[in-house]
């Protein structure tokens, strides 16, 4: 890497750092970032734009810039430099703005290398079926270890059989309300990339060769793209079996985890999301795949954050009995906000990666 020390290479220094961030996890892969430098400082705003529909308080997006954040305190540690990071503001206004300044960052010397560097760009999204083989409970605590590093950040493991196929009832019935509200369903046709043309052509999104999907279901969702259609299948509850693969998916899983913060809060979530990506690295380490299942944290927050104000009377109620689920099979959530619900497991690769918009489309240099 450039050594930091003088104007023209710190510029370069950023740059490098930047290219690793992006390679973290996004909502939907909408990678909501900007990222400026300015003299020994690197910026990163949260680029509410590209923020989604069904997100709350930019829960999500946060936790994707905190992701992006210990990517580059990860790569800034091969360069004997070690990353400060400064948080700025709160959630007050962050749906009134379209820039958010959410982090400085500033380098100092002492760093050393990072054991998890290797891993930046091997981890990955497998939405493919896991085995349902146990995942040693050594790996748990090693992968466990990470998280510890936040101050009140909490991972809670699920990974007895009866309670896998209780959570996977829950997962599904969240699942089921993404079909259910327009922007939310617009939300998913907005992020999908039916051909490797439109996922090359924005370098976001979800390329749909990434889901994993059986044969066909590509020309199912392109008929599922209207909004009529979508209640026609409603009024025959025919939404319903759309979340058999996601039930069926967390049932065949070789662990969950739930990671869950005090409070909401912006500071809460980046460094929820820089604890949730270094959990993920170290699972590749391990030689283990992960799936976020983010419709449960998302659904609680509508009702928790929000009390409810997008959504109707019975999803409020269907809420709650989700969350008082939650925390009957997970006690240790009680009283705290629900950050991310993932699954882990034995897989083959994932067939797709996805792409990420090129560094110099995410960030601004000095003139």
């Amino acid at each position: 890497m450039a050594d930091p020390s003088s104007r023209q290479s710190t510029a370069a220094f950023h740059k490098e750092l930047v290219a690793a961030a992006v390679l973290a996890p996004t909502p939907d892969n909408n990678q909501p970032w900007r990222f400026s430098s300015q003299g020994d400082r690197l910026l990163i705003d949260l680029d509410r734009r590209r923020a989604l529909p069904s997100d709350v308080n930019g829960m999500f997006d946060l936790v994707g810039v905190g992701a992006a954040i210990e990517n580059a305190a990860i790569a800034a540690r091969q360069s004997d430099c070690e990353l400060k990071a400064e948080y700025h503001g709160s959630l007050d206004g962050l749906a009134d703005e379209t820039l958010r300044r959410v982090a400085t960052l500033t380098c100092s010397g002492g760093g050393e290398p990072d054991p998890l560097h290797p891993f930046l760009s091997k981890r990955c999204t497998s939405r493919k079926m896991y085995s349902t083989r146990p995942v040693d409970p050594e790996a748990l605590a090693r992968l466990g270890a990470e998280v510890v590093r936040f101050r009140g950040i909490q991972l809670e493991w699920i990974a007895e059989r009866r309670r896998i196929r209780a959570f996977a009832r829950v997962v599904a019935s969240s699942d089921q309300y993404r079909f259910q509200y327009r922007p939310f369903h617009e939300e998913i046709f907005r992020q999908l990339r039916f051909t490797p043309a439109e996922a090359e052509a924005t370098r976001d999104g979800l390329d749909l060769r990434s889901l994993e999907l059986p044969p066909g279901t590509g020309l199912l969702l392109r008929w599922m793209r209207p909004w009529h259609r979508m209640q026609w299948l409603q009024r025959l509850r025919v939404d319903r079996a759309l979340t058999f693969p996601s039930l069926l998916s967390v049932w065949k899983s070789g662990a969950l985890g739930a990671l869950s913060v005090p409070e909401p809060g912006l500071a809460q979530f980046v460094d929820g999301g820089r604890a949730f990506q270094r959990l993920w690295l170290a699972v590749a380490r391990e030689g283990l795949s992960l799936h976020p299942l983010g419709s449960l944290p998302v659904f609680l927050a509508h009702l928790e954050q929000l009390a409810g104000e997008k959504i109707n009377a019975a999803h409020q109620k269907l809420a709650a009995r989700l969350g008082t689920r939650l925390r009957e099979l997970v006690p240790s959530t009680r009283g705290r906000t629900l950050l991310m619900l993932f699954r882990i497991g034995h897989a083959s690769p994932p067939s797709v990666g996805s792409l990420r918009r090129p560094v110099e489309e995410v960030m601004d240099l000095p003139g």
